[in-house]
């Protein structure tokens, strides 16, 4: 059963952000990096591709998880772009994986919500630690390349107060967090101003603490 046809989904379809996200994977030459993105891909492949990004926060929909990954993709392509001192294939690894965990935290594409691993573990710590099964299974564990990728996902985040168990230390640690911030917010938003009409004001938002949010009337 196909389940865009009776859910909410992201606004391409699944095929089209599998493709998407492969060139991406293909532009990743660190071979240690490269390695454990595709392990893991291969690992996680059907729910990663289902599943939503969050129970009801953002990108809450079917393929929501993997069309949040996309956008972030294309975000951090530009500010490779912008700044060439930043390490791309570390960035792209650690947007890919940053919200892998996700796949063990929520239950399923629909009915969505937090199973037992989820509530005691979260999505940061389970993907940190399946990053450290497969760099094991390769030998690569105490290398640059899996110690800096695993201090992305734990700290992308930002805070220590929003679940992070480090801050960002690295260029493209700050990046990650920043283009993942901005993603799960902007999407947030154009989803509630969707149902606002112009001239009206949007209800409270608890994303942006609980802000209400205005659409403007334009002269045409």
């Amino acid at each position: 059963v196909d389940l865009e046809l009776f859910y909410e989904s992201a606004p391409i379809s699944k095929k089209e952000i599998q493709e998407e996200i492969g060139k991406f994977i293909k532009e990743i030459e660190n071979p240690i990096l490269k390695e454990i993105v595709i392990r893991l891909m291969k690992k996680f492949f059907e729910p990663f591709f289902d599943f939503p990004a969050a129970v009801t926060m953002h990108h809450n929909y079917i393929s929501g998880l993997s069309y949040h990954v996309y956008s972030m993709l294309k975000l951090a392509k530009a500010y490779v772009s912008l700044y060439p001192f930043l390490h791309q294939d570390l960035l792209y690894a650690g947007v890919l994986l940053h919200d892998l965990g996700k796949v063990i935290e929520l239950s399923g594409a629909k009915g969505t919500e937090y199973t037992k691993a989820g509530n005691l573990v979260g999505h940061i710590s389970l993907a940190t630690n399946e990053i450290a099964i497969v760099a094991n299974e390769m030998n690569v564990l105490e290398t640059d390349e899996v110690i800096t990728l695993m201090h992305l996902i734990l700290s992308h985040h930002g805070q220590l107060e929003y679940g992070s168990p480090k801050e960002p230390q690295l260029a493209e640690a700050v990046v990650l967090h920043i283009i993942d911030n901005s993603d799960s917010r902007l999407a947030a938003l154009e989803k509630e101003l969707k149902n606002v009409g112009e001239g009206e004001f949007s209800i409270p938002l608890f994303m942006f603490d609980r802000r209400t949010f205005y659409v403007p009337r334009f002269k045409k």
